[in-house]
Parts: C-alpha cells; structure tokens; sequence
C-alpha cells in the first residue's frame, strides 16, 4: 500500500541527517541558514558532522540518526546532508528495526540517497523524495521546487528541454521510481530493488562513460528487473560522454525503450547538474511531451 507524507507546513521542523559520505559544515551551514530564514526550524541529527573512514560518522550511529528523525512526533521532514556513498550499508541495519508503525514523513536528498528511496518503498511504501541534499545550492530555483513540492503547491513539471524518444500516442500515469542508475542497479538481485512493473524507471547520472551506463541498462533487462515498465525517464547525465562519441547515452536510453516496447524521454531536469528539481518517488505522476504532473491534477 502507498503511503504518503503530510505536506511540510510553513514553520515545519526539518532534521538534517547524513546516512553517506562526510558532510562539509560550510555548506550545510548555507542550506540551513537559507531554510531557518524561510522560517523553518532546522535541527541535526546527532552525528552529522561525525567522520569515520569515508563516511559521516560509524553505520549504527547514521542509522541511530535517521530512526530518530523519522520517529520523533515533533520532526516534520528529514533532509540528507549530501550523498557520496555509504546509505546501502544502512539498509540491514534499518531491517533490525520496525518502522511500519510510523507514520511516513518528507524524506529528501537524490545521488547514493536512492538506496534509501529504494528501501522505504520496497519495505514500507513510502513515497519520498528525489531532489537536493542540504549541500546542494538551494538560492535559486531548485530549493524553491523543493519547499513547494514538499508543501504539495507545486504539482506540475514543465519540461521544454526535455526530449521525447519513442513517442507514445498518450500521456502515461504511472509511478516513478529510481533516482542514480548506478546506485540502482547496485540493488539488483537484493530485497530492495523496487518493483518496476506498471511503473515508470526515472535515472540519471554522473560521470559514467556511455558504455557504463550501457552496460547497467542492460543488466537491468537481462535480470528481469524491466518486465512490465511504462517508460523511460533520463535526467541530467552530468559528465556521461558527449554528443561526438560513436555510442551515446541518447542512443542507449532509446535503444533500450525500443527493446522494452515503451516510450523514452531524455533530459528530464533533476539529478547532478545545474537542474535538480524534486519529484516524488512512487506517486502515480502524468508524463506527456512537455510536461509532468500528479496524477489527477
């Protein structure tokens, strides 16, 4: 059953929690700022700044953080520091814990965040969020989608730059589920892996070569993992080859809806570049042309 969060009200509380890499407090500090003097109260999660090898702090104590977050009565939303790696190594211990007594609350980040977006839906049905971290730039237009999206105000997408490959003769309604294709597609073959059937595979990514990306597509289709999708959705591949290379990440996200009989769209505006707009994860949302919006708006 699919379980969605209440809208973040003005004054909200938002805890900040760091379930991968080593946070900058400089950069984190910024977003807080920013959010505070929008009129939230920010709080973090005890071991935020913590550091323990290559990751903010030992995995019980980032997961001890994200439990308390999502179980504390006065925590509205729960914002991750940044990305990097580590999250998938939270997900057996968060498998020691039952949350399905809890009521979901606004999960948000995107890049290794996916791992936890992948967790939540798989064992909970949550619906959470793919858009920035707290080290993301939230000035401009992206922290703004974030609030209203969060809020529920903002229910539609306009997408001009995207494009439409394999064009489908009608719009497609279906939830979204994915986030960073490499951190997806490490999933496969675990409990975590979000049923893609009737839904829509929404990616994106940073500094994989066409032929990575390639290669992840089709171990995607060769486990089965893409039986019964809706579509395809590319967002923002930040480093991922160029125009002039003889296989491109264009032609691999059409040749692989071709070979999955569905419709592809290309460029769609979040992931690691300047465009990181927030969508929901495993909310049925209305894909066309030039445009996305929930289901029913």
């Amino acid at each position: 059953m699919r379980k969605k969060p209440k809208p973040l009200k003005p004054g909200a509380h938002i805890r900040i929690v760091a379930p991968a890499g080593i946070v900058n407090p400089k950069n984190l500090q910024i977003t807080q700022d920013f959010l505070t003097h929008r009129g939230y109260t920010v709080s973090q999660g005890a071991h935020v700044l913590d550091q323990h090898e290559i990751f903010a702090g030992k995995e019980t104590d980032r997961v001890q953080d994200l439990v308390d977050a999502l179980s504390d009565p006065h925590v509205d939303a729960v914002i991750t520091a940044r990305g990097g790696y580590g999250s998938v190594r939270l997900l057996p211990l968060l498998d020691q814990i039952d949350l399905s007594h809890l009521n979901p609350k606004c999960l948000l980040g995107y890049s290794d965040i996916t791992a936890l977006h992948a967790y939540f839906f798989t064992r909970y049905g949550w619906v959470t969020y793919h858009g920035p971290v707290m080290e993301s730039d939230w000035t401009h237009e992206n922290g703004q989608i974030a609030l209203d999206v969060l809020a529920g105000t903002k229910t539609c997408w306009p997408t001009r730059a995207m494009e439409v490959l394999n064009p489908s003769h009608a719009p497609i309604t279906a939830p979204w589920h994915g986030g960073n294709l490499t951190v997806l597609t490490s999933l496969v073959g675990t409990p975590y892996f979000p049923s893609l059937n009737d839904a829509v595979l929404f990616v994106e990514d940073v500094n994989e070569a066409p032929y990575r990306v390639d290669r992840m597509f089709h171990q995607l289709l060769l486990s089965g993992c893409l039986e019964g999708i809706r579509g395809i959705v590319w967002g923002e591949g930040v480093g991922c080859g160029n125009d002039t290379d003889p296989l491109t990440v264009k032609q691999i996200v059409y040749q692989m809806a071709l070979e999955c009989g569905v419709p592809a769209w290309y460029n769609f505006p979040a992931g690691h570049g300047v465009n990181n707009w927030t969508v929901p994860l495993g909310e049925p949302l209305t894909i066309s042309d030039n445009h996305v919006l929930l289901a029913g708006e």
